[in-house]
């Protein structure tokens, strides 16, 4: 197996992490088989499939095309290049993004709060003898 075709066999193993070549298929919009033949590599994906691998990690096309020739990761951290793209985007669609990671943190707050108070009587003797 060439270096190129190692990195991106090494780089959807990674990505799909426990998800099964059939669901990152799914995500990608592409069959099982061509994951599989590019996780094995036996093949390389088109541009557009290098792009929506590469998005799904957080990096752009020509960071994921420098890691699979050089094997150079990308010098920005994911975050940077999240809010890079953010700023890059429409008003309206920036709207979307912030309600969207409001909605995400007030579910985390609320699933946070009731596994503390969970804990809390769990651990409380005088909840154990008030019930």
């Amino acid at each position: 197996m060439n270096p190129k075709a190692k990195r991106l066999a090494t780089f959807i193993q990674e990505l799909r992490g426990s998800q099964s070549q059939r669901q990152l298929a799914k995500q990608l919009g592409v069959s099982q088989g061509s994951v599989n033949l590019w996780e094995s590599g036996q093949s390389l994906p088109d541009t557009e499939n290098l792009d929506k691998l590469a998005a799904l990690r957080g990096w752009s096309l020509s960071d994921l095309q420098a890691y699979l020739v050089k094997g150079d990761l990308p010098d920005r951290e994911p975050l940077e290049h999240i809010l890079n793209t953010v700023r890059s985007l429409p008003l309206e669609a920036v709207a979307q993004v912030a309600a969207v990671a409001v909605e995400t943190l007030a579910n985390r707050s609320i699933s946070n709060q009731t596994s503390r108070k969970s804990v809390h009587k769990a651990v409380d003797p005088e909840s154990a003898l008030s019930a």
